[in-house]
């Protein structure tokens, strides 16, 4: 995967320096990220992320996601990443702004921490499954989970799914509020 130059910033969000996103992850620095959640037909998207990927590769995770490159706003980083990996055209009226939140996630094993914070975005744009155009670099799959099946896998089979389950039950419990889920 290409290096990005990704903004540093302090626990409040300002921006305090730049650096390569690697030397981010290594020095354990804040940073920005933005995910999208996608619902099809009362159902919720989910990316399988390649096997190639640092932090859990072969695992569920959100629709669409990715770190804010230096210069880019949250809602521009949503935005590319949607056409990047989903192949989605959006604007930012198609996004919907559900939570920001701090995020921490340690990989001992290969000298990786991320700690981000995030803004967290649900697609109000209709699209249909077939139309995705899934960027196999960073993608393996995409799978729709009806809920009842999703949070029953949240609970039995974690290891499926990106070490964040609060995230996950929080964002879909708001989802539901606003959807017909």
């Amino acid at each position: 995967m290409p290096d990005e130059l990704i903004d540093v910033i302090d626990k409040k969000g300002n921006i305090i320096g730049k650096k390569l996103k690697s030397l981010v992850h290594k020095d354990g620095d804040w940073h920005k990220g933005a995910h999208v959640w996608i619902v099809i037909d009362g159902k919720i998207l989910l990316q399988k992320r390649s096997e190639r990927k640092d932090i859990f590769p072969g695992r569920f995770d959100v629709s669409c996601a990715g770190h804010v490159k230096s210069g880019e706003t949250y809602e521009e980083a949503a935005i590319r990443e949607l056409k990047e990996e989903l192949g989605i055209e959006a604007d930012k009226s198609d996004l919907l702004l559900l939570d920001k939140r701090p995020q921490i996630t340690r990989i001992r094993e290969k000298g990786i921490i991320s700690r981000e914070i995030i803004k967290v975005f649900l697609l109000k744009k209709r699209v249909e499954l077939k139309d995705l155009s899934v960027y196999k670099d960073e993608i393996s799959e995409v799978k729709l989970f009806d809920l009842d099946e999703l949070l029953n896998l949240l609970k039995n089979k974690p290891e499926m799914f990106v070490e964040d389950r609060e995230y996950f039950l929080d964002t879909i419990e708001k989802i539901r509020k606003i959807t017909s889920l």
